[in-house]
């Protein structure tokens, strides 16, 4: 399945490629409801929108990634995505990293994703780098 094949999968493959490089941030947030709440294998704190759009930001001021997709899984309201993002920090490491993405969707908005990335490559990139501010633990 492409992620063009269902609305659900479409609204997560759209939020991907906003958050990459040349992606428009700001269209890419109207895809979230408000209640919002992200997940990473990296950090383990769950996130509201707010502070996921805080991690974007800080993100992209190290790094841009492009994102190669491989595989993507939609049931029902549950859309899985296997990827590839790949790029070069601002003082040239470069970074490559495979990573899931499990999305939850409801009315046509993304309410939730978990992300399950190379962490030791995180940490590499990122090695002080923690959430504005957790919501949860997960």
């Amino acid at each position: 399945m492409t992620p063009f094949d269902a609305p659900h999968a479409e609204l997560a493959w759209m939020l991907l490629q906003s958050l990459s490089e040349g992606g428009d941030v700001d269209e890419g947030f109207t895809l979230l409801s408000e209640d919002f709440t992200y997940w990473s294998l990296y950090t383990q704190l769950c996130l509201d929108k707010d502070n996921f759009r805080r991690s974007v930001d800080q993100r992209k001021k190290v790094v841009e990634v492009n994102i190669d997709l491989l595989r993507c899984i939609n049931e029902g309201d549950t859309v899985v995505v296997e990827a590839i993002a790949e790029g070069r920090t601002v003082d040239g490491k470069q970074y490559d990293s495979p990573f899931i993405c499990i999305f939850e969707t409801r009315d046509g908005l993304i309410v939730s994703m978990r992300e399950y990335s190379d962490t030791r490559s995180a940490a590499e990139l990122f090695p002080n780098w923690r959430a504005p501010q957790a919501t949860q633990e997960r």
